[in-house]
């Protein structure tokens, strides 16, 4: 898996946004929701372990770019935590039009 040198949305605040409940649900959806490679070269322990801060970074830093905004996305969707889905939805859509612009 090629690591994501940058993320189009900036994925540690939305995580630090979650309370301790809400990222433990986060991390259990990510792993179920996750196609059978997603994770599984990152230890569970790590990611169980992991704050939000921590978590951001292991994701944009060991995951392939595309991989990590799509289950982002659909974790914070399954979580109905909408407002976190639409800020991660509106960051990408801006990125997309700023590429347009520049072709």
């Amino acid at each position: 898996m090629e690591p994501s040198a940058q993320l189009d949305f900036n994925l540690r605040p939305l995580l630090e946004q979650l309370d301790q409940d809400e990222l433990s649900k986060f991390k259990s959806l990510l792993r179920t929701l996750s196609p059978q490679d997603g994770l599984q070269h990152i230890p569970q322990t790590e990611v169980d372990e992991a704050d939000g801060k921590c978590l951001a970074e292991i994701l944009t830093t060991r995951c392939p770019l595309s991989w990590v905004e799509t289950m982002t996305i659909q974790v914070f969707d399954k979580m109905n935590r909408t407002d976190l889905s639409k800020k991660a939805k509106d960051e990408l859509r801006e990125r997309q039009k700023q590429e347009k612009m520049l072709l």
